[in-house]
């Protein structure tokens, strides 16, 4: 497994842990009656997020044939792209669908943030002491 494997994984086990606060807070206010709608929508949120990073490790870690990461990473993300453009307005079914296709477009803006930044500090060394070269000088051994 590649480093852009791992690092699917750990965002996978992150968006886990967050859905894991989000329900045993949710237990908590109800068994205090403090539970409000932003409780709810927090569950929502985290199970959003958490599925799209299951749609990657899935085709990274498929009972098929499994891709690459940049390859999983580039598919999820071309769903994640036509959920938010292709996403209509709920116009019936109230509150709670209202509420639902926020999550979803909510955990897919998300996933889309989260993966541009991970391809960002992909695209950079990771030794910082490293200084790029000047604009039309060669970089050297030396330098």
């Amino acid at each position: 497994m590649g480093r852009l494997e791992d690092l699917a994984v750990q965002y996978a086990n992150a968006a886990r842990w967050e859905l894991n606060q989000a329900l045993t807070r949710i237990v908590c206010l109800d068994e205090e009656g403090m539970l409000h709608d932003k409780d709810l929508g927090r569950i929502a949120y985290a199970y959003q997020r958490l599925s799209w990073w299951r749609q990657v490790t899935d085709l990274t870690h498929g009972r098929e044939e499994p891709v690459g990461g940049a390859t999983a990473l580039l598919t999820v993300r071309q769903r994640a792209h036509a959920l938010l453009l292709h996403a209509r307005p709920v116009t019936n079914g109230g509150l709670f669908a209202q509420a639902m296709e926020e999550s979803r477009r909510g955990g897919a803006r998300a996933f889309l943030d989260a993966t541009e930044k991970l391809a960002e500090a992909l695209a950079f060394p990771s030794d910082h002491d490293t200084l790029p070269a000047a604009p039309g000088t060669p970089a050297t051994a030396t330098d």
